[in-house]
Order: structure tokens, then sequence, then C-alpha cells
């Protein structure tokens, strides 16, 4: 994996599309979506007076993830990663949702301190929007940071199928970059079996017919455990037994494309720059696995974590990046290296199908090799970086615990030994707070696999891990990947009165029950859900 790779070894497998293979396309998408045709005429925004109104839809869309393949997709106006929005600080934001799908669904701000209303998470606090509907989001956002949108109604299909997209708020002293560019990682898979049915992406001529026998899949492989871009056949055969597969194991079979904005492969775009550019990355995981990226050639510094600042942050170079699902890292970069390079991004558990290269390219290099990340000599630690700050929070005033486990090995996941049933929003953690309430929780984690958690409505301060206190900057989150056998200590201020969600964002862990909720009890909820809609928050 850590070595010189050349753009020129990049491919990908010819994969046949056959028309029926998954469901029926909306007649507004019989054109395949081109965003850059639409970069420069675009309606859907409109900015005046410090208020800013989108409008966004639901729709199913044919999409080119490269030249070669093709796939029926679920999206936010027609494209994938969805229209990216960008609000300033203070903006008042007016977010009209046109479901245009034949399912429900719903959006969730992921991480933007909204209202409890504005949460959008079917059963909890609205109810889902039914197709042809309309729901309007609004809110301030008082929050700068890089945040991103996404459905949080079935939401390991729906995500999975493209429904999501980036939401900055940029500080009212926004630096002024060269460059500002989101990346937003994701996964593809040919088939999901997880639900049965068929992305639209068919091998050779194969119709799946509802199962999942003699289905190719496609992985980057070297036969040495090493992507090296090579898009390698992984034929499904009969006689694989996958009802005695584990979630783990089913995970890496599955998932088989890794995408950057949307492509694959050669299709991945550029970065293109200029010697003595100032640029800005902002590094969002969409998808179900932690991902490693390696940036080779130049020095670098994480300026912020889930949109929220680092102190002080220093130079570093030699250090591959963990980002988990939901986690956003933002990275300064000074352009003093001329040449063609190439940031490395791979699943850490699943190298050899899910890997790809973002070509950064100098002006005036493009013809040459592109050169990717070598060696790396450590993986970055954001427990000691930067410099200490003192943060008040105040004396606690709640405490609890937060196991994270598994009662038959990685089918079904739980919080203490709870799990939300999805259908009737029931029988999961519910953690009582106040308004004005300081709450520690102790996170620990007692299973096999990684579990980025994420808190609604509320950011939180990590002070511990594995009982040792961080002793770099704060670090100011609301999604916290705890590995296996780790333990965390969080804080956290009762701020924003509600009911939410406290739960995994590998999002089949939290369908498969692995969801807590925060409930202020001094907080009535207006919401009531209507029992004939199927709300189904996880």
């Amino acid at each position: 994996m850590h070595r010189i790779l050349k753009a020129t070894l990049i491919s990908i497998a010819l994969i046949i599309v056959l028309v029926g293979c998954s469901a029926p396309v909306a007649d507004d998408a019989e054109q395949v979506s081109d965003p850059a045709k639409e970069e420069n005429h675009d309606d859907s925004i409109k900015e005046e007076n410090g208020k800013v109104e989108i409008d966004l839809n639901a729709t199913e869309t044919q999409w080119m993830f490269n030249d070669e393949l093709m796939a029926d997709i679920w999206s936010y106006n027609g494209s994938l990663p969805g229209k990216e929005i960008r609000v300033r600080e203070g903006d008042q934001v007016v977010v009209r949702f046109n479901n245009q799908l034949d399912v429900p669904t719903a959006v969730h701000f992921h991480g933007v301190p909204v209202p409890n209303e504005m949460d959008g998470v079917p059963g909890v606090t609205q109810n889902a929007v039914m197709p042809g509907e309309t729901f309007v989001y609004e809110f301030v956002a008082d929050a700068p940071g890089t945040y991103w949108y996404h459905s949080h109604q079935d939401g390991a299909n729906q995500v999975g199928k493209g429904l999501y997209g980036a939401f900055i708020v940029e500080p009212v002293d926004q630096p002024d970059y060269d460059l500002d560019q989101v990346i937003m990682i994701g996964e593809w898979s040919s088939m999901d079996m997880a639900h049965g049915d068929n992305h639209g992406v068919m091998q050779h001529g194969e119709m799946a017919h509802g199962h999942h026998g003699n289905m190719d899949h496609h992985g980057m492989h070297d036969g040495e455990g090493h992507g090296d871009g090579h898009m390698e056949h992984h034929e499904m055969d009969h006689d694989v037994n996958h009802e005695q597969m584990s979630h783990d194991e089913m995970m890496k079979l599955m998932y088989d494309t890794l995408l950057i904005n949307g492509k694959a492969g050669e299709a991945i775009e550029p970065i293109k720059v200029q010697e003595g550019d100032t640029v800005k990355l902002r590094f969002v995981n969409t998808g179900l696995f932690t991902q490693v990226i390696t940036i080779p050639g130049h020095e670098f510094k994480v300026t912020h974590y889930d949109g929220q600042e680092v102190n002080q942050p220093e130079w570093v170079s030699g250090q591959a990046i963990r980002i988990a699902p939901a986690e956003r890292f933002d990275i300064e970069l000074n352009m003093n290296q001329p040449g063609a390079w190439g940031i490395q991004v791979y699943a850490e558990q699943n190298p050899d199908r899910l890997q790809g290269l973002i070509p950064v390219i100098y002006d005036g290099y493009e013809s040459e090799t592109i050169v990717a990340a070598d060696d790396f000599e450590t993986f970055f630690d954001w427990t000691v970086y930067g410099a200490p700050m003192e943060i008040e929070l105040g004396n606690v005033t709640k405490e609890y615990d937060m196991i994270l486990g598994s009662d038959d090995g990685g089918e079904t996941f739980t919080i203490n030994g709870k799990q939300m049933n999805t259908e009737e929003v029931d029988g999961h953690e519910v953690y009582e707070v106040q308004q004005g309430d300081v709450v520690k929780l102790t996170i620990v984690n007692e299973t096999d696999v990684d579990h980025p958690m994420h808190l609604h409505g509320h950011f939180f301060y990590v002070t511990s891990r594995n009982g040792e206190p961080l002793s770099g900057s704060p670090v100011k989150k609301e999604t916290l990947n705890v590995r296996p056998n780790e333990t965390y200590e969080i804080v956290f201020v009762a701020d924003n009165p509600g009911n939410w969600m406290f739960h995994c964002h590998e999002l089949h862990h939290a369908s498969g029950g692995m969801v807590a909720k925060v409930q202020y009890s001094d907080y009535e909820s207006e919401f009531v859900p209507d029992p004939d809609i199927p709300n189904k928050p996880e």
C-alpha cells in the first residue's frame, strides 16, 4: 500500500449496465446528470440580506462514476454528492425540501446545532416526508464549520444510494485561500445484500434475479493484500453461504468501489494548483468504513475536527490520517513542491477493494507521472496535536456510561445492553438531562469493530482516551470513533433542548440497534408521530 503508484496503472473493469436490474428510473432521470454543465447556472440557491434559500429535491438519477461504470442512484438535485451548500456565519437558512422519490425520506444537517424540530429524524423530530410532499427546514447557521447533509430515514440504504451532500458554514473571518475544496469520500456496492436489491450495476450480462449467486464484484488488489489501482473480478459463488458470514465479512464483500466526490478510478477529478498556493481541503467521510488518507511530498496541518478549530495546529508530514464514518478533517497545505502528486485514500479494513487516488497537479506538470504516498511514518494522533488551552465547562452534574456491545457477535449492536427497535423507536437507552447540565459520558467499546458515535444537536469535548487526559489542543467534536477496546470520556453542556439521537454512524450498526437518546426532561415536544407514516429513523 505504501509505495509509489502510477496514474497509468489505475483502470476500471468493464461493467455492463442492464435495463431493469434495479428500481425503475424516474422520468427526469432519462439523461445522465452532468453537474459540470450545470455549474454556471444554478437557481436552486438564492441569497439576499443574510438569508439563504435553497430548493433541495430528492430524485432518482442515472449517474456516471466513470466512463465505464453507471448506475441508478438517489440524489439531491441530480448530482452525487448533492449540491454543495455554502452559507456564512449568522445566515438564516431556509431549505425547501421536496421528495420526488417513491419512498419516504428526510434530511438531517449533520453536525449543525439546529433546533430540535429541524433535526430531520423521522419518528423523533418529524414525520418522514412522503413521495411528492415538501418539508421546510429553517435555522440560523451560527456555528462555522465543515458539515454535511444526508437522509436520516433508513440511512444505511438511502445514504448508500447517494442521498448526501456538503454543507459549509464559512466564518465571518474566513481566510482567503487560493483553493477551498470539499472532498467527500464514499463507497458503492455492485449489489446491496443488506436489502436484497441491486443498485443498477450488473456484470457481463448476468442477472441477479433477487439473489446474489454468480455475481462479480470488483476490487483493487495486487495479489499481496495491497491495492495497486487495478480492478479485479471477485465472483460470488452459489457455494458461499452468505447467511453464515458476519456483518463485517459481508461489508467487505459488498462494497467494491471507492468514490471521491461521486467519481471512481481515473474519473476522480484532479486538484489543480499553482506553486505558492494556500490550499484548504475539507475531507468528509460519508461512507461506512474508516478511511486512511496519506498526503505525499508536502507538509500539512490539521486545522479543524468536525468543523471545530484546533488550537495552534503545527505543520506535520509523513503521517497518515484516519477518518471514520461521518467525521470531517480540515487540512491546509502550502503548495511548495511542484510536480504531479496523488493523495491516496483507502479503507483501513478493506484496502483490497476500496482505494483511490486524488491527483494533485501543479500548473505545468500535467503530463508528469503521478507520485503517490510512499511509506508513512505513523498515524496522526489528535490526542497530542496542537497546543493545550483552558476550557471552562463548569462542574459535571450528570455522569453516564455508554457501553458499546453486541449480544450475537456482530449481527445486532447494543448500548448498555439495549437496542433501538427501529419500527417503534423504542427499547433503547435514554440519557435524561436538563437544560444547563454538564454531562460526562464514559464510552467503552466491547466489540471487535469501530463505532463512530454521533451526538445530534451538540458538540462535546473529548477529555481522555484509555484513562489518559488529552495533552494537545482541546478536541471539540460531535462524531467520535471508538475503536475496539478503547475507552473515552467526553463532556458536553446540555444547551439545546429537545430529544436527540446518539448513535453509531456505521449506519448498519445503527439499524442493528446501536442507538440511544439524549432526552431533556424539561422539554415538551409538539411533534406527534403519524402512525400511518413508515418512519424509520435509522
